[in-house]
């Protein structure tokens, strides 16, 4: 029962995505710091958000170069607190798959005429066997997880959980099954970098 974490490509210099309505910084006027109020009140917003709820198109400004140097356009360009962020061109070639067990919910991108969806994923309670997953040295943080078969048998993709984690609804790492990474591979759909987790 094979996993992975989507991965950015080791080289990568695809478009970038950040939270808010400008892709200019924004600065506290009486104290001249970086103002991240917007991005924190839309990360809120994702991290909160339930199946079933209403969903309001959170605002997202993509970045086409960095250091004077032309990026890439690519399917998945973010890795948000809830999920990664994905284009249109990958909803197409993958909804059923998406949509089997998270959610495909459209992003207003301000800045740029393409679409761009948050892939929205839950996590699976106590999916992680945590006794016997391999642990870094200082034994705070999981390198490669083991799993409660009977949890996550049969899942396209899932957030993994085990009891004790810090704040849960604010991971965003999302694995996915064999089935997922060939289909993406399969359509030449760009931005993952497919690991084992």
């Amino acid at each position: 029962m094979a996993y992975y974490g989507l991965k950015y490509p080791s080289r990568t210099s695809g478009w970038v995505a950040t939270l808010g309505e400008t892709p200019e910084q924004r600065f506290d006027p009486e104290t001249g710091k970086e103002d991240f109020t917007e991005q924190r009140r839309i990360g809120a917003y994702l991290e909160s958000w339930r199946a079933g709820r209403q969903w309001l198109p959170q605002p997202i400004c993509l970045h086409f170069e960095a250091s004077g140097r032309q990026l890439v356009k690519a399917d998945r360009i973010f890795h948000n607190m809830v999920g990664p962020i994905i284009s249109g061109n990958s909803v197409n070639h993958m909804r059923p798959l998406l949509e089997r067990e998270g959610h495909v919910l459209p992003l207003d991108v301000m800045n740029a005429d393409e679409k761009f969806f948050l892939w929205w994923v839950p996590w699976v309670d106590n999916s992680v066997d945590i006794a016997r997953s391999e642990k870094s040295p200082n034994g705070k943080t999981v390198k490669r997880y083991a799993f409660h078969k009977d949890k996550v048998k049969g899942l396209t993709a899932f957030r993994p959980h085990y009891s004790g984690m810090y704040n849960p609804d604010a991971q965003g790492q999302v694995l996915v099954n064999e089935e997922f990474k060939q289909a993406w591979l399969d359509a030449g759909l760009t931005g993952i970098d497919f690991r084992p987790a």
